[in-house]
């Protein structure tokens, strides 16, 4: 049996290709015979234009897992449901953090946020609500299996290594906005016949903690490869990078990188250099990846 994961959004594509770059990430696992959607990128335009370039039918979209709340995530989810005809409702598993608004944390900065992306809300986007009614959330703090070979990390909040989220938003909690430390972000562990896959949305727990998530579920497999976007882009010494390579080297057996969306330019010039193009490779929208399982 066999997983095939497409990237569908992303902030890198082919040159020549009719594919648009843009601030978003979304992945289509197939397994099964079964469709599921990680993330939905940040434009709806952009979303159903690829999944019309690579035959990816909205309605054949079984359920939707969110890695996180943040509008480069889930703002494409206007037009997914809109393209939807069937009369299922479709599914949406997140930590409960994933479905409140967020907003930037600094007023001058959010002036300009707003000039440059038109928002107010950076997180989980309001809709009407004749678009609501096709959709039933479904918030889950702990690992949740989706099939006994594939699951979600759960909230990771026992972070021993560094983290790498971001200070520039906060949450609303209630009445008020509080800080946000992306309690929310998830990623999803695939156990293959190879060993495991960790696929990252944005990695804001750290992608140390995340990885030692997924050894706790598969204390006796190796991490084989890792996939998505890592924020390694929030590690801005060189000794930080470092610190997280030794430990990929030493402690997981350097697992192949897929790195996109968010990991950065500087981290993917660190550890291409630091491991070189045989562990360090692009993942863009239109690649796929297919494991055995």
């Amino acid at each position: 049996m066999q997983v095939k994961l497409t990237n569908i959004v992303d902030n890198t594509v082919k040159i020549n290709s009719d594919f648009i770059p843009t601030d978003g990430l979304s992945y289509l696992l197939e397994l099964d015979g079964r469709k599921i959607l990680f993330d939905v990128g940040d434009q709806g335009f952009v979303l159903i234009h690829h999944m019309n370039l690579l035959n990816i039918k909205p309605d054949d979209i079984e359920f939707l897992i969110l890695s996180h709340g943040h509008w480069d995530h889930t703002h494409g989810l206007e037009a997914l449901l809109d393209q939807r005809t069937i009369t299922e409702k479709l599914r949406i598993v997140a930590h409960p953090h994933a479905f409140r608004k967020r907003k930037v944390s600094n007023l001058f900065i959010g002036f300009l946020a707003f000039i440059k992306y038109r928002r107010y809300n950076f997180g989980f986007p309001k809709l009407p609500k004749f678009l609501q009614e096709k959709y039933i959330l479904e918030p889950k703090t702990d690992p949740y299996e989706i099939t006994p070979y594939l699951k979600t990390t759960g909230e990771i909040s026992d972070r021993k290594e560094k983290d790498s989220h971001t200070d520039k938003l906060k949450l609303k909690e209630g009445r008020k906005y509080v800080k946000d430390i992306q309690l929310d972000d998830l990623s999803l562990v695939l156990k293959t016949k190879e060993g495991i896959v960790i696929i990252f949305g944005c990695g804001h727990a750290g992608i140390l903690n995340v990885c030692a998530r997924a050894k706790e579920f598969h204390p006796d497999s190796e991490i084989k490869l890792i996939v998505g976007g890592t924020h390694l882009v929030a590690l801005t010494e060189e000794s930080e990078l470092e610190h997280v390579a030794k430990k990929l080297e030493e402690e997981y057996n350097k697992p192949e990188l897929y790195f996109s969306h968010c990991t950065g330019k500087k981290a993917i010039d660190f550890f291409t250099k630091r491991f070189g193009k045989e562990i360090v490779k692009p993942f863009m929208v239109g690649d796929i990846l297919i494991f055995d399982i």
